[in-house]
């Protein structure tokens, strides 16, 4: 019985290294991908870029919690809120220039996924 509980906790210390070593960065940078232009009256270019806001949106909380956590004092709504914006608007702009898209594309895109 002692060998099991050995092998299952070595399994268990295993998963949980292998967990952290890949867990999502909490930086405000989205996953590199190729420049290709998007045509939004497709379903796929639209949907992609659905994708892509969401993205924006769950790495913007991810990282503005991040740099709120590291800052002395007590944080407000409001700078949360700020670092949420900081952070989408460098990411959209990212997007804008992967693929060749506007910002006016980018907020209506933006305003769909809220």
């Amino acid at each position: 019985m002692t060998e099991m509980a050995t092998v299952a906790g070595t399994a268990i210390l295993v998963m949980l290294l292998a967990m952290w070593a890949t867990r999502p960065d909490s930086s405000c940078v989205l996953t590199k991908e190729p420049h290709r232009r998007l045509a939004l009256e497709r379903v796929v270019d639209a949907e992609h870029l659905a994708g892509d806001m969401r993205e924006i949106g769950r790495i913007a909380r991810r990282d503005a919690a991040a740099q709120i956590a590291t800052t002395p004092g007590m944080p407000t709504a409001s700078a949360l809120d700020e670092g949420v914006r900081r952070c989408e608007a460098r990411l959209a702009g990212q997007v804008m220039t992967t693929h060749d898209l506007t910002i006016d594309q980018v907020r209506e895109a933006a305003s769909r996924e809220r």
